[in-house]
């Protein structure tokens, strides 16, 4: 940076001041980017949520972090635009019109950085608004909020000198060098705002996704469509995609179609061939097949004793549906299911409670399992119990399922993950040979074991077994709606 501001010095450009000019764009930039952070942590992108949290810190008990809060409030939204988004677009504009105002001579600076000055003025003006809105309405500071308002302030201290340039504004505008970056900058803008709502767009539709994806959707107010025929059960992948097709032992039989000689005859396959087909060819069908399966698989499990004292939480405990996760911290379906649940759970509205166990698929701790599929997760379960002693479970678990390249982890990198998610460190590293950590695992992973987990993730909701965890929101609206709350898709 300093190389090119001498480069700028050698061209004649630095008379007004072109260290200061290029010191308030960097701080501008550093608005964008952090207003950018946080667009993606309002649309729950992994990442950017598990970022912002460990910036923010952890809410207590299982509830949300301030920084969640503040997302998930009204204010977070104008006129259904992100806040973020409008910061992003601020502060990306103003950092364009600095770096025209670089390559103007001399006498032309003062009047474009007044113009850039005025926008932060203005802006610190905004910035005080939402900061009462912070105190007052919704209770909560979001930490990056607030370093972009000290950002705006830093960078509107540092372009002070330029309020000279306010004394000529039409300066500028007299020369065509000074006409040429206005037009610049006013077209830059206008992109910038395009490629920003484009992105709000993606990003909203990649949320929806996600949640229809992962978790399903609330249960349609019409009711249940047809069935296929028959009622056939069908095995699915985890992406959903059909791979096999058999008759249950509840179907009952097939209505009788016999031939003279007492057999079945062809036209009667025939024509349970076609109605199959026409089940398998259509997707919504076809899905709603698979959830109308699923929901009566639910609805005949027995309820299942759990135990959830000292349990970690995520969300209101006095929410009547309670969901117990069993999960692997290595397992990449769990990975994707934990920010599918960061982004569900505090939108529901008070009706569910998310409970987290252990149960990682590591012969190491879990010798009933006939291969080890996840090495070293038995080493994260532990430091997930460590963890919740020290009260700060929630960072540990988002950290530990944002981290990359983890392959058979050792205790030294679950005490370098602690340390990296702000746990004690040297409390972890005694606490992975405490005895009564382990002996904590082990029912965690004998529970799993009673309740016959076989796989992670493993949802139980209200003590009964989730036949598929992307029927997880329909099934919460369900149970919700039996203690008095309304449908959920009409109250989102």
């Amino acid at each position: 940076m300093l190389g090119y501001i001498r480069t700028l010095e050698g061209r004649g450009l630095a008379s007004m001041g072109a260290k200061r000019v290029v010191v308030a764009l960097c701080l501008c930039v550093a608005g964008a980017m952090v207003s950018s952070l946080l667009l993606l942590q309002h649309h729950g992108e992994g990442r950017a949520v598990t970022a912002v949290n460990q910036v923010c810190g952890e809410g207590e008990e299982g509830a949300p972090s301030d920084c969640d809060t503040v997302a998930q409030s009204p204010w977070s939204s104008l006129g259904g635009f992100p806040v973020a988004g409008i910061g992003l677009v601020y502060y990306a504009s103003l950092a364009l019109l600095l770096a025209l105002t670089l390559f103007l001579p001399g006498e032309l600076r003062p009047a474009l950085a007044a113009v850039v000055l005025l926008g932060l003025v203005l802006g610190l003006v905004v910035d005080l608004f939402l900061l009462g809105v912070q105190a007052i309405s919704i209770g909560a500071f979001c930490t990056l909020c607030l370093l972009t308002y000290v950002l705006g302030a830093a960078a509107l201290f540092v372009l002070l000198p330029a309020r000279h340039g306010l004394r000529a504004p039409a300066a500028a505008l007299g020369r065509s060098e000074g006409r040429l970056a206005l037009v610049g900058w006013v077209l830059g803008t206008l992109a910038v705002t395009g490629a920003v709502v484009a992105a709000e767009t993606a990003l909203d539709y990649r949320q929806q996704g996600r949640q229809l994806a992962l978790l399903g959707a609330p249960t349609p107010a019409t009711g249940p469509s047809p069935t296929g025929p028959g009622d056939q059960s069908v095995s699915a992948s985890p992406a959903g995609t059909p791979t096999e097709v058999s008759r249950s032992e509840d179907d009952g039989p097939l209505p009788e179609q016999t031939s003279e000689s007492g057999g079945k005859d062809a036209a009667y396959w025939e024509q349970r061939a076609n109605e199959l087909q026409q089940t398998l060819d259509d997707p919504q069908k076809l899905q709603q097949y698979f959830s109308d399966k699923a929901q009566r698989q639910f609805e005949t499990e027995a309820v299942q004793h759990i135990d959830l004292e000292g349990v970690p939480a995520k969300g209101p405990a006095d929410a009547p549906v309670k969901v117990v996760e069993y999960s692997d911290f290595l397992c990449p379906f769990c990975r994707n299911l934990a920010a599918g649940l960061t982004q569900f759970v505090p939108q529901a509205g008070g009706r569910v409670v998310l409970y987290f166990k252990n149960y990682p698929l590591d012969q190491e701790c879990n010798d009933a399992l006939p291969r080890s599929t996840h090495p070293g997760s038995c080493q994260l379960a532990l430091g997930a119990v460590c963890a919740q002693y020290q009260g700060k479970f929630p960072a540990y678990h988002n950290r530990v399922f944002a981290a990359e390249g983890l392959h058979n982890p050792q205790a030294s990198d679950v005490v370098r993950l602690a340390g990296e998610a702000g746990l004690n460190a040297d409390a972890m590293r005694g606490c992975l040979e405490d005895p009564q950590a382990k002996a904590d695992l082990a029912a965690q992973i004998a529970e799993g074991r009673r309740l016959d987990v076989r796989a992670t993730p493993t949802l139980y909701v209200n003590g009964k077994k989730l036949p598929r965890v992307n029927d997880l929101v329909a099934v919460v609206d369900r149970e919700a709606q039996k203690s008095g709350f309304p449908p959920l898709a009409q109250s989102q």
